[in-house]
């Protein structure tokens, strides 16, 4: 059992095996209180089992399991979960979002060739997005893809770019809602009424206060220089 602090919130961790405390090491605080406790029940590691293909440990399977009963309940504290790799450029946060296997981490590598130090990783898979006054954040977390890219770490979200594949590089501003149906299918929704309406109203807030793009690009070193010209300067 221990406490691990994401996205400035507390949380008690319950855990039957040794992976999850390894693997929230950089998170573990030491305090008296938390905000709310999360565990698994064998039971639940049983089913996740079920869909596992790769057969993973047991304790990755709970860390699987306990990350997403922890997304479930961010909502009542004003904060999701997305399926973005999100970067960290001058203080700013940006979300690199795209159907899987489009190439976001490799055109987040890309950038991080570009710029060097410039640039580091918040989360390179799932971060959490809190909304603090009506200004988004990205948070890193330990759950962050096989790459592990990330850090304890958080910045103000500035822009969402969704890549697209293609031969020829382009970048284009857009408006919200041409962007809403793509990025809401890589955001994890609870599975209640409550939850889906406060999720939509967070994820309003998200696009009201960035700028969006949609970029179309190759897996070229321009491609880095394309999307960083456009969503630093724009």
């Amino acid at each position: 059992m221990f406490i691990i602090e994401i996205a400035k919130i507390k949380i008690q961790i319950i855990n039957k095996y040794k992976y999850l405390e390894k693997l929230c090491s950089d998170y573990i605080v030491d305090s008296p209180s938390f905000d709310f406790s999360i565990s698994v029940s064998d039971e639940e590691i049983e089913e996740e089992k079920k869909k596992d293909e790769v057969n993973h440990t047991n304790g990755y399977l709970e860390s699987i399991c306990l990350y997403r009963k922890i997304c479930f309940e961010l909502i009542k504290y004003d904060a999701f979960v997305i399926h973005a790799c999100t970067i960290k450029i001058d203080n700013y946060a940006y979300l690199l979002s795209a159907k899987s296997g489009t190439g976001k981490t490799t055109h987040s590598r890309l950038i991080k060739e570009y710029l060097g130090d410039r640039m580091t990783y918040i989360n390179g898979d799932k971060p959490i997005i809190r909304i603090f006054n009506g200004v988004p954040y990205a948070f890193g977390t330990p759950w962050n893809g096989k790459e592990r890219y990330g850090e304890n770490t958080n910045a103000q979200v500035k822009a969402i770019v969704f890549i697209e594949r293609a031969k020829e590089n382009s970048i284009e501003l857009i408006n919200k809602d041409k962007l809403l149906s793509k990025i809401i299918n890589q955001i994890l929704i609870p599975n209640n009424e409550e939850g889906v309406t406060k999720t939509f109203m967070l994820t309003d807030i998200l696009l009201n206060n960035t700028k969006q793009y949609i970029l179309k690009c190759n897996m070229d070193i321009s491609a880095a220089i394309c999307s960083y010209n456009a969503i630093t300067k724009g």
